[in-house]
């Protein structure tokens, strides 16, 4: 405690203006989630107490990209540099994460030492934007073709140019574990890995231009400009198969890293 007087806020340490003004075990932290962004935290653990009650803490735990904003898309771009092939020629380009939550968790130390297990409630939201680009290089007048709910569609040209989005606003129980290791002066190095378990799945929506957009109609054997709501039609269902599929999966991914103070 003495070695620690006073330090001040920046980005990535912790802040504490007077160590005296906190009782004893009360922490503040930052760190790193994925699919999170930049994760600040506060709890309290009373770790003098030598009853049962020394083994249980709480936290507050709060996260969000935008602090990281340029370097998550950075590395987004860096990782899809060439696109995701997903067929028919088509790739998926240029992702952009954004992503927060909030928590209110309850920390067990079964063995009173830096292993904990972790509940709680965690509430959130995930947005990731695509880029759905297709281009036939090598024969720059060929039309490009694709299939969406089984119809076959064609652009007036060589390049396709869509965007696929995938929303998933999401609360529930948090259920996890990692480590609270004591280091120097107060700090404490902590990893947190766990599952929330949700009712409300992701959510996919398309978006495809209609400009220039033709289609094969299977009754008369001839193409033609693509209508509307022919189009819309094709992608709600194409989006409800999706989404179908997506309903399944209802266990949104926490990890984190990050140092705390605990007085």
């Amino acid at each position: 405690m003495n070695c620690v007087k006073k330090l001040f806020v920046v980005p990535c340490v912790f802040v504490v203006f007077n160590a005296h003004a906190f009782p004893d075990g009360v922490s503040f932290g930052v760190g790193i989630s994925a699919l999170g962004g930049i994760n600040v935290m506060a709890g309290y653990r009373y770790k003098n107490d030598s009853s049962w009650w020394g083994r249980f803490g709480m936290r507050i735990d709060l996260a969000d990209t935008d602090p990281l904003k340029s370097a998550i898309d950075s590395a987004i771009d860096r990782i899809m540099r060439d696109g995701v092939d997903v067929g028919d020629g088509v790739k998926i380009d240029d992702g952009k994460l954004n992503a927060s939550h909030y928590a209110l968790l309850l920390d067990y130390y079964p063995f009173d030492n830096a292993w904990r297990v972790t509940t709680g409630m965690m509430w959130g939201d995930m947005t990731l934007a695509s880029a759905i680009k297709g281009e036939i290089a090598e024969i720059p007048s060929e039309r490009f073709y694709f299939y969406i709910n089984g119809d076959h569609y064609y652009y007036n040209g060589n390049k396709f140019n869509g965007a696929a989005n995938i929303d998933w606003d999401f609360y529930g129980p948090y259920f996890g574990t990692g480590f609270d290791v004591g280091m120097f002066c107060g700090f404490h190095f902590i990893m947190d890995v766990g599952v929330v378990l949700t009712n409300r799945p992701s959510r996919l929506s398309l978006e495809i231009p209609h400009e220039q957009l033709y289609v094969y109609n299977t009754e008369s054997g001839v193409w033609g400009p693509v209508t509307v709501p022919k189009l819309d039609a094709d992608v709600a269902i194409a989006e409800r198969d999706a989404n179908h599929k997506l309903s399944d999966l209802r266990v949104y991914p926490v990890i984190k890293l990050g140092v705390v103070y605990r007085f």
